[in-house]
């Protein structure tokens, strides 16, 4: 719960990134890392019967429609 959190201080940095023109730098993209692979591992669990033990992103329809044919499992 939020009272057994431990106390933590907090303090600000400022080290511009030197691969952009104005030091700037992301920190709302590490959020979305996990959800391509989570969906992935989804994916190749759902397959997995088949055989299947891995899917490269981008998953696709007719990437998973491939897969099945090649499998025997599609109609």
């Amino acid at each position: 719960t939020a009272m057994e959190t431990p106390n933590w201080e907090t303090a600000k940095t400022t080290t511009p990134s030197p691969h952009h023109p104005i030091g700037a730098k992301g920190v709302g993209e590490s959020a979305t890392v996990g959800a391509p692979a989570a969906i992935a591992n989804a994916v190749v669990d759902a397959l997995a019967h088949l055989g299947v033990r891995h899917i490269d992103i981008p998953i696709t329809p007719w990437k998973v429609q491939k897969i099945l044919k090649e499998k025997g499992a599609a109609e």
